[in-house]
């Protein structure tokens, strides 16, 4: 073959197929020729935008076609009703709307949807028509969700060297190996709203959905640039992939394809959106958008049906439906060895608080208690109006020196496993008044000076994943110590003239700072550093 050119007209969406996966070098020839190039198209092929006769000779291509109408229509969309229209990522959306319109269908204008879709009422023979325009890429249900108006996100779809496919791919590309695949997987960045162990659950759980019913292990390793591994990363912006994610409330997630279509080491790679609050069981719900994005990197494209997992718009799911199963088996062989028992479920996380005075005058207090019970060692935090937090110890703990203002004191106490969480109220009050001064202590019962010299201000930002603090406390002053609101502490160096780097982590970081002399009495100081 060594002419491409329109079959209808004098412009054209075709489709090139090659004998061999055509690599960069025959891409960027195609385009020096004039064909504008723009998805990867299964198996060998490409899709391509051509306004004149392009020469092709010497570039491998085995076949050319236009995509045939009856192809565009999902085998799930009804005679009639309301319907997304996908268009060819160069369509001008514009342009879109008024070929609808050109039909008689109408329009539903919905801010949520992906960029190349539009939501449309039209009868069968609008949507026939449809159908046979150059522009339209394919028509498929629309979700209850959308066609109700409620809010909801959009996944552009796995990507490629050329961007994202079409909706009409079900499937490209897989890790299979005989039927199977061990793929291999690496945390190599979190988000800052769970705790890692809870993030790494909730994803590790999605993928057990798919290893229940493919012949795919997946096997936890240090090199998110090995082959045949899924990077894992919560990001924001550019990111260095050439999609940089948008604000929150527009993409998720986005995810490569495997080897091929995509290069190693990007291939099978997940990047979450963290400009986005991700939950565990509620809205954005970490798991139900890690289940979507694995289908992506086992190979799987969008599903016309609503109900899978994988429908190109964010739901909340339990599990894989019949429909992502059977997809999924088109690509690896069926698991039909027994699933492994179950663990016993741990038993529930308890925590105690050993009573303490009901009142006194002590400008600080301090607290013991138990944590039991959970899927890991508890950790203990406490936090109040001055300041926040952590416990010495899990399964016996003890918190020293929370300070007290005068009246009446609430401190928070909690607990976590990393995915449950339970907490107790202790209420004190503080009356005015002075302690004894014990003998020898410096100071008599005045409370301790302290001052902050670095940083200077008491609220900063920096894009560091720590910070030095640094000042002067007064004579008499036995320890100074630090605590954030992320449930980190320790000990400053020095008393009198003291130092301390305090880890930060990105978003909002409140630091006290707290010097107490050997008679008990304390006081504190508090920064606000926000890592950006």
């Amino acid at each position: 073959m060594s002419i491409v050119r329109p079959f209808h007209g004098d412009r054209e969406h075709l489709v090139l197929e090659f004998e061999s996966p055509p690599p960069a070098e025959t891409i960027a020839e195609l385009r020096e020729r004039g064909a504008s190039v723009l998805q990867h198209v299964p198996e060998n092929g490409l899709l391509v935008f051509v306004d004149r006769p392009v020469r092709v000779a010497g570039l491998g291509v085995r076949s050319m076609f236009p995509i045939d109408p009856a192809d565009k229509i999902s085998p799930l969309v009804n005679d009639a009703g309301r319907v997304l229209v996908e268009f060819h990522p160069d369509t001008d959306m514009n342009a879109a709307r008024g070929i609808v319109l050109q039909t008689g269908a109408t329009l539903d204008e919905n801010p949520d949807l992906n960029p190349h879709h539009l939501l449309v009422d039209a009868s069968a023979a609008q949507i026939a028509e449809l159908a046979r325009r150059d522009e339209v890429a394919y028509i498929f249900p629309a979700s209850p969700a959308l066609l109700q108006g409620n809010p909801t996100q959009p996944c552009l779809g796995a990507v490629t060297s050329l961007g994202t496919t079409a909706q009409s791919i079900p499937s490209y590309g897989s890790w299979n190996q005989g039927g199977a695949a061990a793929i291999g997987y690496v945390f190599s960045q979190l988000a800052g709203e769970l705790s890692a162990s809870q993030q790494e659950s909730e994803i590790e759980r999605a993928m057990a959905q798919w290893a229940a019913v493919v012949q795919v292990t997946w096997q936890q390793g240090t090199n998110a640039t090995a082959p045949q591994t899924v990077n894992i990363l919560f990001t924001t912006g550019d990111h260095g992939d050439g999609y940089p994610f948008g604000p929150a409330g527009g993409v998720l997630a986005h995810t490569f394809y495997p080897s091929p279509p995509n290069p190693e080491p990007i291939a099978g790679d997940m990047h979450f959106n963290n400009a986005n609050t991700f939950r565990a069981g509620a809205n954005v719900d970490v798991f139900s958008v890690a289940l979507h994005e694995l289908g992506h990197a086992l190979g799987l494209g969008h599903s016309d049906d609503p109900n899978a997992v994988m429908y190109p718009y964010y739901s909340m799911h339990g599990g894989l439906s019949p429909m992502d199963i059977t997809a999924v088996q088109t690509l690896y062989a069926a698991r039909t060895a027994p699933s492994p028992t179950p663990r016993p479920a741990p038993p529930p996380l308890t925590l105690s608080v050993a009573p303490p005075p009901a009142t006194t005058t002590a400008g600080t207090i301090s607290l013991t208690g138990t944590a039991s019970g959970g899927k890991a060692a508890a950790t203990v935090t406490w936090s109040s109006s001055l300041g926040s937090g952590a416990a010495q110890g899990s399964a016996a703990w003890t918190i020293s020196g929370i300070p007290l203002s005068i009246g009446a004191n609430s401190i928070l106490v909690s607990a976590t496993d990393g995915v449950s969480r339970v907490a107790q109220t202790v209420s004190i009050t503080r009356q005015a008044g002075s302690s004894p001064a014990q003998p020898g202590a410096p100071g008599g019962t005045a409370p301790p000076s302290l001052t902050i010299t670095t940083p200077s201000a008491t609220s900063i930002s920096t894009a560091a994943s720590s910070i030095v603090f640094a000042g002067i406390a007064g004579a008499g002053v036995t320890s100074v110590t630090w605590s954030t609101n992320t449930g980190h502490s320790g000990t400053a160096s020095g008393t009198t003239q003291w130092s301390a780097t305090i880890p930060l982590v990105a978003g909002s970081n409140a630091v006290i700072i707290q010097a107490q002399n050997a008679a008990g009495q304390s006081a504190w100081r508090s920064v606000v550093v926000t890592r950006q």
